[in-house]
C-alpha cells in the first residue's frame, strides 16, 4: 500500500534530501537517488516539486555522475549539497565522488524549472581535503553573510573525532579554509564521523545540525542540534539536544520559504525496516516540519499546511482500544495536554493483526497537545517541539487504534482525524504548474 503523505520515488533507492529550495513558487526536493536498484550505490540526485508541500510531482532525475570523460571527479556517485540563489538563478554545492575521493563541485541549474545542472568547469573547488588531519570531508551547508558566501562541511578529524570544517569563497568557486567551525570536544554531540550539516540563523542566534555516525560498540540519537554563537573563530555552542527520539531519522536539511518559515525534510530509514524490503522503491522523506529557536532550543512542528487535510474528526476514549468504521492508509491522532500527559503507549493494528506499538514517553510533560501522523506504517510524533519518527510497514492500513493510559491518568480528550490523500504526479521538472 503506497503511502500518502510520505513522498517517496516511483522506484529505486533513495537516501538524504538535498538541495532543498523554495523557488519560484514551488518546493523543490532533491535527494540521493539509485535509479537501477534498492540498494546504495550510483548515487544521482532525484527530484521532486510542489507548489504546497502536499502535493508531488516527481521529475526526472536532475544530477548524473560524470561522465568520467568530462567530469571524472564525480565518477562514481554525486553525494549530499545543497542549494542556493545566486546571480538571478539556483546553484548547487555538492560532494562528487571518485573511487575514495570526496571533494567540493559546483553545479548551476540549466533553467527556471530547475530539471538539471551544469557542472562548473573549475569543479572540484577544492583539490584535497584542506588539513592533513581530517580523515572524512563531505556534504555541504552554504549561506550569504557579510559579503561573502559561507560553507560548512562536516567529517571527522584524526584523534578527535566528528568535525564540521568553515570555508569561505567571495563567489562560489574560490575558497579559502577558515578552520574547525565546531567538533565533538566543543560541543558534547558524539560520533566518530558527522555528516550532513544543516546551518542556519535566527537573528544573533545560529542553529546547526549534524547526522552522526557512531564509534564502533556505541549506540544512540543519530542526529543532533546545537544551537549557538558563530564569528570568525568558529561556533560557541550554549545547547545541545536531538533533532528526533525515534529510530528512523537521519540527514535532515532545511531550507527558507518565501513567507520566511524555516522548513525541513529528513529521510526515514525504512531499509531498516524488514517489510521496507522487497518493493520496487526504498526510503520515504518525512512530512515537512517547520523549524524555529526558541529561548535558544530548537523547536520542531508539523507544517502548517497539513492541516489542510483534515476532513472529518471521531472522538476517541483516552484509554482503550477503538475499532475503526474501515481501514484507513493514513490519518492523524490528537490528544489534548491533559490526554498526552497519560497515554504513554498507541498501538496501531493492521486487518491482519500485524501490530505497531509506539512509546510516547518522551514527550510525557511537555507543553501543548501531541500530535501523530500515521501512513502505510510510517509513524511521526510531535509535541512541545519534539519530533519523532518510526515505521513498521507490516501495518499498511490501520483497523484498530488502542491507548494505554498511565493509572493515574487524569483524562483529556482525543480526537482521530480523517486526512485527505494529496495528489501525486511525474512530469519534466520545467513544468512550473503541474500538480
Amino acid at each position: 500500500m503506497p503511502a500518502w503523505l510520505h513522498y517517496a520515488p516511483s522506484k529505486g533507492w533513495m537516501n538524504d534530501p538535498n538541495g532543498l529550495i523554495h523557488w519560484q513558487g514551488r518546493h523543490h526536493l532533491f535527494y540521493q537517488y539509485n535509479p537501477e536498484g534498492t540498494e546504495f550505490t550510483n548515487q544521482h540526485w532525484g527530484h521532486a516539486s510542489s507548489p504546497d508541500l502536499l502535493t508531488w510531482t516527481e521529475h526526472e532525475m536532475a544530477l548524473f555522475p560524470g561522465p568520467r570523460e568530462t567530469a571524472p571527479y564525480d565518477a562514481t556517485a554525486c553525494f549530499s549539497g545543497c542549494a542556493v540563489e545566486h546571480d538571478g538563478g539556483v546553484s548547487i554545492l555538492y560532494t562528487g565522488v571518485l573511487g575514495d575521493a570526496q571533494l567540493p563541485c559546483l553545479a548551476r541549474a540549466a533553467d527556471d524549472g530547475l530539471s538539471g545542472f551544469v557542472k562548473d568547469p573549475a569543479n572540484p573547488l577544492v583539490p584535497a581535503p584542506p588539513a592533513a588531519d581530517i580523515t572524512e570531508f563531505r556534504d555541504h551547508s552554504v549561506w550569504r553573510e557579510d559579503g561573502r558566501w559561507r560553507q560548512l562541511v562536516a567529517g571527522a578529524r584524526r584523534e578527535h573525532g566528528g568535525s564540521v570544517f568553515a570555508l569561505s569563497s567571495p563567489d562560489l568557486r574560490a575558497w579559502d579554509y577558515d578552520g574547525v567551525f565546531v567538533d565533538r570536544a566543543g560541543s558534547k554531540v558524539p560520533g566518530a564521523v558527522w555528516e550532513c550539516p544543516d546551518y542556519f540563523a535566527v537573528e544573533n542566534t545560529g542553529a546547526l545540525l549534524v547526522s552522526v555516525i557512531h564509534e564502533d560498540g556505541e549506540e544512540g540519537p543519530a542526529v543532533w542540534w546545537m544551537t549557538g554563537t558563530t564569528s570568525g573563530a568558529g561556533f560557541e555552542v550554549r545547547e545541545v539536544g536531538t533533532a528526533d527520539v525515534g529510530d528512523r531519522f537521519y540527514a535532515p536539511q532545511s531550507y527558507w520559504t518565501a513567507d520566511g518559515r524555516r522548513i525541513q525534510f529528513g529521510w526515514i530509514r525504512t531499509h531498516d525496516d524488514p517489510a521496507g524490503l522487497g518493493g520496487p522503491a526504498v526510503g520515504f522523506m518525512t512530512l515537512p516540519r517547520e523549524l524555529s529557536v526558541r529561548q535558544g532550543r530548537l523547536h520542531c512542528e508539523p507544517a502548517a499546511e497539513l492541516t489542510r487535510l483534515r476532513r472529518a474528526a471521531t472522538h476517541l476514549p483516552v484509554t482503550g482500544a477503538a475499532r475503526l468504521d474501515a481501514p484507513r492508509t493514513a490519518g492523524e491522532l490528537v490528544l489534548d495536554a491533559a490526554a498526552a500527559d497519560g497515554v504513554r503507549r498507541v498501538a496501531l493494528r493492521a486487518p491482519d493483526g500485524a501490530e505497531m506499538t509506539v512509546d510516547l514517553s518522551a514527550f510525557t510533560g511537555l507543553a501543548g497537545p501531541l500530535r501523530l501522523f500515521w501512513d502505510a506504517g510510517i509513524v511521526e510524533v510531535y509535541r512541545g517541539g519534539t519530533a519523532g519518527t518510526w515505521s513498521d510497514l507490516r501495518v499498511t492500513e490501520l483497523a484498530e487504534l488502542r491507548l494505554d493510559s498511565a493509572p493515574d491518568a487524569t483524562g483529556g480528550q482525543a480526537e482521530l482525524w480523517e486526512l485527505a490523500r494529496p495528489g501525486r504526479h511525474a512530469g519534466p521538472a520545467a513544468e512550473r504548474d503541474a500538480g
